[in-house]
Order: structure tokens, then C-alpha cells, then sequence
């Protein structure tokens, strides 16, 4: 099932409190599935790791700032807390909003999904994205931007993949937002199929639902 990033990913999720702080474990502390979270630079999955490195906890932090900016790594599954071990997914985002009230933003984000893990049908499609908003907005931090590039990646028992569109932009849509239980829920528009296709997000619009579960990492959101 390739739909994460070519597509809309789709799942209810109950609109949570105000976000509150969550305890970190130390980056060095390895997950069960053998990645660790980001200590420097660099994550797991080789994405940049913005800002002081999330822990293994659940983590997704608000302060009171004048400026409000979104910083973090973690790693996501669609179907609970527990990943399912074929399967990778983790966004990385470094973002700041402008405008007051916010109406804009600058940064960037990257998502991946891997497909099918260590086998010869192993698949990784990689999405990088250019902030163009990050806002708050009944209680879902919002972050939209367009496609800067999504690369494919397939292993040998797969056929070639035609490359991405290097003139096509999308605008995609992420939403950050607890459950009644307090757990990180995470909208990801997905990435429209093929320039035809209808749009899948609009700047400064939250995902209509939030299908992915946060398994590791977390993000600091300040306002």
C-alpha cells in the first residue's frame, strides 16, 4: 500500500487540549526497532534533525513566544503507537512563522515512507518541502508549503520508477493536534498523484483528518 506520499492518507482523530509539555528520554536511548533519534545533525532515516534532538518519548511542547516557530524528528505509523515493522515513516521539520497574526512561514520539512523493509522489494519515496505557513488554529499547529522534490527509491525486484516532476510544486498540508488521551496525532495531505489531479492542500489549511501515530521523537512548538 504506497499512498502515504502519492495520495491522501485517511483516519478520524478527536481534536485535542492545549499542548503540554512531555518528558524526554535521553537521544542516546536506542527504540525497539534498533533506529535512535536524532543526537547532532542527522536522524535515523538521514534526514536533518533541526534543533535540540527529540527523545524516544511522545513529545509535543508549547511555550509563550512572541515568534512562533516548530522544530523536531519523529517517526510515524499509520495504524498505532506500535510500528509496523515493514515499514518506515519520519518527518523531519525546522520551521518559523511570519506575519502577525501568523499568515505565513519559512522553512523546510521532509517526510519519508519506507516500504517493505530490508527486502528486495524495498521502496523509500521521499518528499522535501518548503515552508510557506505555520499557524495555530483550534488547537492543530498547521504547516503547509509546497513540493520542492520527492525522490523514489526502489529495490531490484522492483520496475524503474519515473522521477518526480522537477517543475511541479504541490502545495502539502501537515497538522499537529493531540488525541483525548493526549497522544501526537499527525494530518499529512499526501502528494496529488500527478499534476492533473485535483490540489490536496491549501496554505495555511490543516489536514481534514490526523492518521498517523507518533512512535518516537516529538516536536517543540513555540508561540
Amino acid at each position: 500500500m504506497r499512498t502515504l506520499l502519492l495520495g491522501v492518507v485517511t483516519a478520524s482523530a478527536l481534536v485535542l487540549a492545549t499542548p503540554t509539555f512531555a518528558a524526554a528520554a535521553p537521544a542516546s536511548a536506542p527504540a525497539a526497532d534498533g533506529t535512535s533519534a536524532p543526537a547532532s545533525a542527522r536522524a535515523a532515516d538521514g534526514t536533518s534533525a533541526p534543533g535540540s534532538a527529540p527523545g524516544s518519548a511522545p513529545a509535543f511542547s508549547g511555550t509563550g513566544r512572541s515568534s512562533a516557530s516548530l522544530h523536531g524528528w519523529a517517526r510515524l505509523d499509520l495504524f498505532g503507537p506500535v510500528p509496523e515493522p515493514s515499514q518506515l515513516i519520519t518527518l523531519a521539520v525546522d520551521a518559523h512563522a511570519t506575519g502577525r497574526p501568523s499568515t505565513g512561514g519559512r522553512g523546510h520539512a521532509t517526510i519519508q515512507h519506507v516500504f517493505d523493509r530490508d527486502t528486495d522489494r524495498e521502496f523509500t519515496a521521499r518528499a522535501e518541502i518548503r515552508v510557506d505557513c505555520l499557524t495555530e488554529r483550534d488547537g492543530t499547529v498547521v504547516l503547509t508549503g509546497s513540493v520542492d522534490s520527492v525522490t523514489y527509491t526502489a529495490g531490484p525486484a522492483l520496475d524503474p520508477v519515473p522521477p518526480f516532476p522537477g517543475d511541479w510544486h504541490p502545495e502539502v498540508a501537515l497538522g499537529l493536534r493531540h488525541d483525548e488521551q493526549g497522544r501526537l496525532r499527525v494530518g499529512w495531505s499526501g502528494v496529488p498523484a500527478q499534476p492533473t489531479a485535483p490540489p490536496v492542500a491549501t496554505a495555511c489549511q490543516a489536514p481534514t483528518d490526523a492518521g498517523l501515530h507518533l512512535v518516537r521523537g516529538g516536536f517543540a512548538f513555540r508561540r
